[in-house]
C-alpha cells in the first residue's frame, strides 16, 4: 500500500478503538495462518493500548502454529457468553463463517468490525476495513498499526510475517508484489528469525501429514488433457489416518503443483456436516475460482478460493470438475480466436 497515511478505511477503525475498552478479536473456523496471525497481532496490539481483549474462534490454534509467542492467549470459542463491547473479525469473508458457536458467544456486542482482504467480503458490520488489493489480512493490519503509530511487539511482528508468509504461499502467489516483499523485509529488520520461522513453517510435518500426503498421492485424479486435478478426503479415510481437522491444511497444494494443471480442487468429507468443503486453486490468471466458487455460494480470491455443497463426495465432485472444465474450455477457445 502506497499511501497508508491517508487510507479512508483506517480513520473508523482507529475510532472505534479510542471509543471502547473491550474487543473481542475473532476468527473464522479452521484457521489458517493468516487467520492466526492477524488474531494475535491486533489482539497483542491491542493490549498494549491497555484495552481487554479476548482472541478467539471455534477451532483453537492448530498444533502447526503453536510455536508463536503468544498463541496461548487465544482460546477455543466457549459456550457461554463472551461479555465485551465490540466484537472483530479478522480474515473473514462472511459473518457465517465465524461459526455459530462464535455468533452466539459474541451476540452480545454492542459494535462489530471487520477486517479483511477477501475479494468476496460480505462487507458485513458497523465498521468495514476490507483491501482486497492486499496480499493477506496480516498486511492490512501492518498498514494500519503504521497508520496509529504504534510500536511493533515481538508477537505482533512474527505473527504479521506468519500471517504474510502464509498467505502468499511463502511468497510464491501471484499477490506477492514489491510492496509486499518490503513489508517483509521491514518485518525482518524488526528481529523476525526467517529461518527458524520458515523451519516451523514448512519444514516440520508432523507424521500424520505425511500419511495424509501419500493418501493424497494415492488417489488424486487428473483429468485427461491434464489441466485438472482433483481429490476426495473421505471420513473413512480420515479416521484410517487418525487426523485432525487442522492435519489437512495445505493438501490442496499437492494437486496444485502437478505440472500442467491450470486448476485443482480438494474435497473433503466431515462426520458433523452433511456438506463437502471443497478448496479451490488457480494457476491461470484467466480463470477465478473465486468467481467459480461464487455460484455455488462460496467465495475467496482469483487463485484461491472456497465453498461447502451438501451432497455425495463423488456427486459434488463431478459438479465442480463440470464447471471448471467449463472454464478450462472458455480460455482454450479464446486463445483459439
Amino acid at each position: 500500500m502506497e499511501d497508508w497515511k491517508h487510507c479512508p478505511e483506517f480513520a473508523p477503525l482507529a475510532d472505534l478503538i479510542r471509543n471502547y475498552d473491550s474487543f473481542a478479536v475473532v476468527a473464522h473456523i479452521h484457521p489458517d495462518g493468516d487467520a492466526i496471525g492477524s488474531t494475535l497481532a491486533l489482539g497483542d496490539a491491542l493490549k498494549n493500548m491497555g484495552k481487554h481483549v479476548v482472541m478467539m474462534n471455534e477451532d483453537g490454534v492448530p498444533a502447526s502454529l503453536a510455536f508463536l509467542p503468544g498463541v496461548e492467549d487465544i482460546i477455543s470459542t466457549p459456550d457461554e457468553p463472551v461479555d465485551v463491547e465490540v466484537a472483530i473479525s479478522v480474515d473473514n469473508g462472511a459473518l457465517k463463517r465465524l461459526g455459530e458457536r462464535s455468533l452466539r458467544a459474541l451476540a452480545g456486542a454492542k459494535v462489530w468490525a471487520n477486517i479483511d482482504h477477501h475479494q468476496t467480503n460480505e462487507r458485513f458490520g458497523d465498521v468495514q476495513c476490507v483491501l482486497p488489493d492486499e496480499c493477506a489480512t496480516g498486511a492490512v493490519l501492518y498498514y494500519f498499526f503504521k497508520y496509529l503509530g504504534i510500536p511493533f511487539t515481538p508477537v505482533m511482528r512474527d505473527a504479521l510475517y506468519v500471517a504474510v508468509s502464509t498467505d502468499t504461499g511463502s511468497f510464491q502467489y501471484q499477490m506477492t508484489t514489491a510492496a509486499v516483499m518490503e513489508l517483509a523485509a521491514d518485518l525482518i529488520r524488526m528481529g523476525v528469525n526467517v529461518q527458524d520461522i520458515n523451519r516451523q513453517l514448512y519444514q516440520e510435518k508432523p507424521w500424520v501429514k505425511m500419511q495424509l500426503f501419500r493418501e493424497v498421492l494415492n488417489g488424486m485424479q487428473l483429468t485427461p488433457d491434464g489441466r485438472i486435478c482433483t481429490f476426495c478426503l473421505t471420513n473413512e479415510a480420515k479416521a484410517r489416518i487418525g487426523c485432525r481437522p487442522e492435519d489437512t491444511e495445505g493438501l490442496i497444494d499437492l494437486l496444485r503443483s502437478v505440472q500442467g494443471v491450470w486448476l485443482a480442487a480438494y474435497l473433503e468429507e466431515s462426520e458433523d456436516d452433511p456438506r463437502i468443503r471443497i478448496s479451490l486453486r488457480s494457476k491461470v490468471t484467466e480463470i477465478s475460482v473465486a468467481e467459480l466458487a461464487s455460484r455455488f455460494g462460496g467465495g475467496g480470491h482469483a487463485m484461491a478460493a472456497g465453498v461447502r455443497i451438501r451432497g455425495p463426495v463423488e456427486e459434488v465432485r463431478l459438479v465442480i470438475l463440470e464447471a471448471m472444465q467449463a472454464e478450462v474450455e472458455r480460455v482454450l477457445q479464446q486463445q483459439i480466436s
